[in-house]
């Protein structure tokens, strides 16, 4: 195969992948994300269970049934409690 094309032909190229890295503050600490989440999203990334967690998000309480419609953004701060049971 010399290299050069039949007339008419096209060149397919890769489409490259561009990756982003979204920048938060988790916990009071940086935390890389690969794209914008919901709490949601982020919490099936932790692998957390959202029923036993209290999250905030820019200094605000997020009500667990809006949990999919907040998003984590680019220089978002995240704060994450824990419930813990005992006695």
């Amino acid at each position: 195969m010399s290299g050069t094309l039949k007339s008419g032909s096209t060149v397919t190229r890769p489409k490259l992948r561009r990756t982003f890295i979204v920048v938060i503050t988790l916990n009071g600490e940086r935390f890389e994300l690969e794209r914008p989440l919901s709490v949601t999203g982020l919490l099936e990334r932790l692998e957390i269970d959202p029923r036993r967690v209290a999250v905030e998000h820019n200094l605000t309480i997020v009500r667990r049934k809006t949990y999919d419609e907040v998003v984590i953004d680019e220089g978002d701060s995240v704060e994450i409690v824990n419930f813990v049971g005992g006695g």
